[in-house]
């Protein structure tokens, strides 16, 4: 569930959750990036808003400028290590014009964690460290791409099977030794909960950019939010900021993964494993100031009957990708929550680079050398971000994105070495610390290789922190 935060959070002043699978896109870290511990969230206002019996005690002030849109006393829940967060995001999009029929669609997810410090809950010393994490996801609601424009890169990232699912059950641990960290991760979990992930990617509404770059995706057996399996991640970090990670996965049956099964499937067969490996360095990300950034470097390999593409008789047992994912500030403007006093504000009591005001390049590669299984072997994709465009509205972001992939020569399709390419421009207003909304506007160039005609998606994703 947690996931790496392995590039420039500066700019990301999107509330993103520290637990990227969770998808809690509103708040700051709701388990810490190194500890997995829960982190309480209602501590700072329990002497306001926290303590009050009833919500007609609360004034609109009180209620609009808190984390939440329900704060009645979690303080007591949160004091002994017991930490919930519920979530909802929502997706509109329309193309008035393009794919094969014109149209709109919303989707939705509901997004249910608890977490669990159990140092802190049983007091007893033996257990410090160790915290127990749970995810639940309930997804509904229609897709654009599906159902009007056909392209390969949906335009609703949070579209998914409309059902229940059990998203994660996992045990971890942590250790702090002089300048090094270490965190082990046992259970319900997935891939891209812990590799390909940044919070920057959760700027974008268009599903190649959102959670993990969706070229590993037609790549790869991947597993990743809301779907889980049983897996294993170990990552050790040090105070400079370089770190190595790596984790082993079970590749599920589509049976395992099918909504039916609402990720209750625990067995432990399968189609084969996954393991993938990753290092990086993330700079300047402390409290000095500084323009931060990432690189990292990273592959995948999967040990599974691969298929062949052109061939249902052929296949491989091994497929690897290599990947490449890399951000920097180019213009750091400073940090304005330190000039500006505003309550709406949200709040970090560390990680300050988060808020730094200014523009930020990313970029990402993902390549598969085998032609024969990968569907898309090449995907690149990047952009712009400006975030707090203006210096007293220090919680929103403008972004700029592109998505390219390319199709593998061995199709027998007519998208056969052909590409699509997806452009997303959106700004994300924080209209207050616990809801945002996000309009969007989208172009599908050469949709799904050429087969239907480019599409223009206009869009709007929202969210809200319960």
């Amino acid at each position: 569930m947690i996931r790496n935060y392995i590039i420039v959070i500066a700019l990301v002043a999107t509330i993103v959750d520290a637990a990227a699978s969770r998808r809690n896109y509103f708040k700051a870290h709701r388990f810490d990036e190194h500890t997995e511990k829960p982190i309480p969230m209602a501590s700072d206002y329990r002497d306001e808003i926290g303590v009050r019996e009833h919500l007609s005690d609360v004034s609109f002030d009180d209620w609009f400028n808190g984390p939440y849109l329900m704060p009645m006393r979690r303080y007591i829940l949160e004091d002994q290590g017991i930490v919930p967060a519920i979530s909802y995001l929502g997706n509109f999009a329309a193309n008035p014009w393009g794919g094969f029929s014109r149209g709109a669609a919303i989707s939705s997810n509901v997004n249910m964690d608890l977490g669990i410090d159990l140092g802190k809950l049983t007091k007893a010393k033996e257990l410090k460290g160790f915290s127990i994490n749970t995810t639940w996801s309930w997804r509904f609601g229609n897709s654009l791409t599906k159902e009007r424009i056909g392209n390969a890169f949906n335009v609703q990232q949070c579209y998914g099977d409309p059902t229940i699912r059990s998203q994660a059950l996992y045990l971890s641990y942590n250790k702090q030794i002089d300048d090094w960290s270490l965190l082990v991760k046992v259970g319900r979990i997935a891939a891209g909960d812990n590799f390909l992930s940044n919070p920057i990617y959760w700027l974008y509404q268009n599903n190649a950019f959102d959670g993990n770059p969706v070229g590993i995706f037609k790549q790869q057996k991947w597993s990743a939010y809301p779907g889980s399996t049983w897996g294993a991640f170990v990552k050790i970090d040090n105070a400079n900021g370089a770190y190595f990670k790596a984790g082993v996965y079970k590749i599920n049956t589509d049976e395992q993964d099918s909504p039916h099964e609402h990720g209750l499937d625990w067995s432990m067969s399968g189609d084969g494993v996954n393991a993938n490996f990753e290092m990086g360095w993330n700079i300047n990300h402390d409290n000095s100031g500084r323009s931060p950034g990432c690189i990292a470097v990273g592959i995948a390999n999967d040990w599974y009957n691969v298929p062949y593409l052109n061939s249902t008789k052929t296949a491989t047992d091994f497929s690897y990708t290599v990947y490449l994912h890399a951000d920097y500030m180019l213009w750091n403007l400073g940090a304005p929550k330190k000039h500006v006093k505003n309550a709406a504000f949200i709040e970090r009591d560390k990680d300050a680079y988060r808020d730094l005001r200014g523009l930020v390049a990313w970029c990402v590669v993902q390549y598969n050398p085998n032609q024969n299984t990968a569907l898309m072997p090449l995907f690149i994709n990047g952009g712009l971000l400006f975030n707090a465009p203006f210096e007293s509205r220090a919680d929103d972001v403008v972004c700029f994105g592109f998505a390219y992939g390319k199709f593998s020569n061995s199709l027998t399709t007519q998208n056969k070495g052909s590409y699509e390419l997806a452009l997303e421009l959106n700004y994300k207003f924080q209209v207050n610390k616990f809801f945002f909304i996000q309009p969007n506007i989208q172009y599908i160039n050469n949709t799904n290789g050429g087969e239907y005609p480019d599409a223009l998606v206009l869009g709007m994703q929202f969210g809200l922190n319960l």
